[in-house]
């Protein structure tokens, strides 16, 4: 009994083997055939061939839109949008700038990435940090040499007037 189970075993063995080694012969055939259809040539014939097996190929597939749904500012919006805040009032907390989006897209940016923004401007030379706020470097909104002196509240006697309507400084 013992010598008929070996040969049954030696049997299977074999036969496990022979389809092993026509599954490698036909990954050989279909992987030549590949390559042969992208270099372009034996295109119709490795088609032909494809579409008879079995199993098909899989597909790229279209990239997946984010799980939440949520949509992005687009590419750049960010900059421009920080770089306009400052302007227009400097010495702004980032809560502040985003408080200031007033369009759909400005509304799509979120407050990491103003922070992100302002961080990474700030390594550039773009924007200045003090006691909290922002303002863009170098920012004079009067004219005047220095950012500092054109945001602070004093002004000259030609002045007067002119500055009641600016922005309160927060640069004490």
């Amino acid at each position: 009994m013992a010598a008929a189970s070996k040969t049954g075993s030696e049997k299977l063995s074999a036969l496990i083997a022979e389809i092993e080694a026509e599954a490698y012969a036909r990954g050989q055939a279909d992987a030549r055939k590949e390559i042969l259809n992208l270099l372009g040539t034996g295109g119709e014939q490795a088609a032909r061939t494809r579409a008879t097996r079995g199993r098909r190929a899989k597909t790229a597939a279209a990239p997946k839109r984010r799980a939440s749904g949520r949509k992005r500012a687009p590419k750049g919006s960010v900059p421009r949008f920080v770089e306009q805040a400052l302007r227009e009032q400097p010495g702004l907390t980032p809560p502040e700038i985003l408080a200031r989006a007033s369009t759909d897209m400005e509304r799509l940016i979120k407050l990491p990435s103003i922070r992100t923004e302002l961080r990474n401007g700030r390594g550039q030379g773009k924007y200045e940090l003090n006691d909290g706020r922002w303002s863009l470097a170098g920012a004079s909104t009067g004219g005047a040499a220095s950012g500092e002196a054109a945001s602070s509240g004093a002004s000259t006697g030609s002045e007067a007037g002119q500055g009641e309507g600016s922005a309160p400084s927060r640069w004490s």
